[in-house]
């Protein structure tokens, strides 16, 4: 029985996902007209421009992310996949309005900010 929970506890903690810092552009959507409020995320869950939320690939849905920009960070809960890779292939996360305006004016539209993980869902 010891020899299977060590086991367990092995395989538990070698598979998990490794997730290292990156430095990327992040913009915003779900407001100002772009249609995305209200519509289905990836995990089934409506857009609500007002929450922490962000959209982003490689990592698990529910996943918390915590983004910063200068000494101003935010942590955003992953519900959604993006941004569109062909369309903007320089982009590594779409950031709810609520989430963006925490860090910059929305007006910036496009930021540079780190990604760093938070916690694993």
């Amino acid at each position: 029985m010891l020899i299977l929970v060590g086991c367990a506890t092995f395989y538990y903690v070698v598979a998990q996902p490794t997730f290292r810092p990156i430095h990327t552009k992040a913009s915003w959507y779900g407001g100002g007209g772009d249609g995305l409020a209200g519509k289905l995320t990836a995990s089934g869950e409506g857009m609500n421009p007002d929450d922490l939320t962000a959209a982003c690939w490689g990592v698990p849905l529910g996943t918390r992310l915590k983004v910063t920009l200068g000494s101003r960070w935010v942590i955003v809960r992953v519900n959604d996949r993006g941004p569109n890779r062909k369309r903007h292939p320089d982009r590594g996360i779409d950031l709810s309005k609520a989430a963006f305006a925490r860090l910059a004016e929305v007006e910036a539209g496009i930021i540079k900010v780190k990604v760093e993980l938070h916690s694993l869902p």
